[in-house]
């Protein structure tokens, strides 16, 4: 697409980009208009031709003139052409297009940092130091100024929506190749295990798409900035003695006649990298004002970084203390459960020694309860620490309540538990048998934990609601109720009201499996009156599974993973 800059005139530095159609220039266009008041509000025009790009005159008063020369005809444009209008100067770039390649691999041949050759040398123009105090940018006066604080504006809204510190310089170097005359920009990184910086990415403008020139960045004006910590203004005119001299290897004269910018990105007072920016000065110098700007971005981007840092530090923190909160639930949890089967292994062994079946049979009751403990706990890690795929096929939601009761039966027998149905007919719906068997039995269980010593009841019912696309399931109890302080946390993994009797991951992994199928899990409780939660699931899935069967799993228990 072609692209304007303006070299000289009231609109110095700006860039105008426009799309495929034809593009007017003038006071009152409405795509390159200009503040210029010696053009005429439709002064000339671009418009494709061929695959190439054309300038017209619009009977402007002044002329349109391209490279010195006044056109009276459509003229073809090139690449570095200069179109005066009025006394605003522009140079035209309709041919490039940006590449871009990111990561030390992919620009491994692109990028030449240590070139040897004959002493050379280069004008450093302008340096700034790159500490906070000294990228104040000055209020916004022009509308130069008014850009660029624009710039700045944008970048800084970008602190803290990336994860990645590279991430988040890939997008401020487009922001930098977007806004300012750039032809080639090369970001340079410094790796954790090494003190030279490595390329991390490369921008530059081509005429060919299959065109990969060879971008040379010197090493002595690299250096120079991670010494002094200094932002540079370069031009390559071979007078100045720091980058000249016997034995001093230099590649700034292979640059070719460039104005260059090369600023470092500081964070804890250490060059993280540097923004290395050059252009033709045929098409543009770099003023002290841009150098200034970049200097400001450097300094944005080594505070970003600087962040990020920290926000890593206080997660790997969080995590950390999150993983021993984890394992301490759960290694209490687990002795206890351990403590229970080898209780339950001494009464079966002091049962087969007296050949008594009845105290072998209340032992191996003691280790089946707590066999079933370590089976829904092993279920319920397994649930909430991974994501998983529910297979959805047609089934019968009251079969799953059917077997979960029996499953439960021994339990509520042992606890003098009741449980109550009142289950609607209705046809087969897809659901997930194996995620809802396990977030009915998650519930029953801990209703009946909670349920009083004697009188315990618990509640389920089902209702098909069709015309709103839903199932809604609801299981009740009349046990101790939840504290209204606690209600909102009963879904949090490792938060359990029964204290070390439970692991708080029961609701959570109920919770996960419900919001994967879709549907939605809330509950209402009042202290010593009950809990009821109610479960919706949807009627539609957008990929239901093929099943020839329209029942739950088998009766009994679901399948152990294998």
């Amino acid at each position: 697409m072609p692209t304007l800059h303006v070299l000289q005139g009231p609109d110095k530095g700006r860039t105008y980009h426009t799309t495929s159609e034809p593009a007017i220039i003038g006071r009152t266009s409405d795509q390159i208009q200009l503040t210029d008041h010696s053009t005429s509000r439709r002064h000339s025009e671009i418009r494709p031709r061929n695959g190439s790009w054309e300038l017209v005159d619009l009977h402007s008063s002044n002329g349109t003139y391209l490279n010195g020369q006044r056109i009276v005809k459509p003229t073809e444009l090139k690449h570095g052409d200069q179109i005066k209008v009025g006394s605003t100067l522009l140079v035209f770039s309709g041919q490039e297009q940006v590449e871009s390649f990111v990561g030390a691999q992919m620009i491994h041949d692109l990028v030449d940092l240590d070139l040897s050759s004959p002493a050379g040398g280069s004008s450093i123009l302008a340096a700034i130091d790159a500490s906070e105090d000294s990228v104040i940018l000055q209020p916004p006066e022009t509308a130069d100024a008014v850009a660029a604080w624009n710039v700045v504006y944008k970048i800084a809204e970008m602190i803290g929506s990336f994860d990645k510190a590279e991430t988040f310089l890939e997008r401020v170097a487009d922001i930098i190749f977007d806004h300012m005359i750039v032809d080639r920009l090369v970001l340079l990184l410094r790796r954790d295990d090494e003190d030279q910086l490595s390329p991390q990415l490369v921008r530059y403008r081509t005429r060919d798409r299959g065109e990969r020139p060879k971008v040379v960045t010197s090493q002595t004006i690299v250096k120079h900035v991670l010494k002094s910590h200094d932002g540079i203004l370069c031009a390559n005119a071979m007078t100045d003695t720091r980058f000249s001299g016997e034995g001093l290897p230099d590649s700034i004269h292979r640059l070719g006649l460039r104005s260059i910018i090369c600023v470092p990105i500081v964070a804890r007072d250490q060059v993280q990298g540097v923004f290395h920016l050059d252009c033709s000065m045929s098409h543009h110098t770099y003023t002290q004002e841009q150098l200034r700007l970049v200097v400001a971005i450097g300094r944005l981007a080594g505070m970003a970084i600087e962040n990020m840092r920290l926000v890593e530090s206080r997660l790997e923190n969080e995590r950390l203390v999150a993983a021993g909160e984890a394992v301490a639930y759960l290694s209490h949890y687990i002795r206890n459960i351990l403590q229970g089967m080898q209780g339950g292994a001494e009464v079966v062994e002091l049962g087969l020694k007296k050949q008594s079946f009845d105290t072998t049979e209340t032992g191996w009751a003691l280790m089946r309860r707590n066999l079933d403990r370590i089976f829904v706990l092993t279920m319920n890690m397994l649930t909430f620490s991974k994501d998983r795929d529910p297979r959805i096929e047609m089934g019968q939601i009251n079969r799953v309540v059917e077997d979960v009761m029996e499953l439960v039966q021994t339990r509520c027998d042992e606890r003098s538990v009741m449980i109550l149905t009142d289950l609607e007919d209705m046809p087969a719906v897809p659901l997930d048998p194996e995620g809802i068997h396990q977030v009915i039995n998650n519930i029953v269980l801990n209703a009946i934990e909670v349920a009083p010593s004697s009188g315990g009841r618990i509640n389920i019912t089902t209702s098909y609601q069709p015309d709103n696309g839903r199932v809604v399931l609801t299981i009740g109890d009349n046990g101790s109720g939840i504290a209204p302080e606690d209600l909102d946390k009963i879904f949090d993994a490792f938060h359990s009201s029964k204290g070390h009797g439970g692991t708080g991951l029961g609701l959570a992994a109920a919770q996960k499996i419900v919001e994967e199928l879709g549907g939605t899990i809330a509950a209402v409780s009042s202290v010593n009156e009950g809990t009821t939660f109610k479960i919706t699931l949807p009627l539609q899935h957008e990929e239901p599974g093929d099943s020839d069967k329209t029942h739950a799993p088998p009766r009994g228990k679901p399948k152990r993973p294998e």
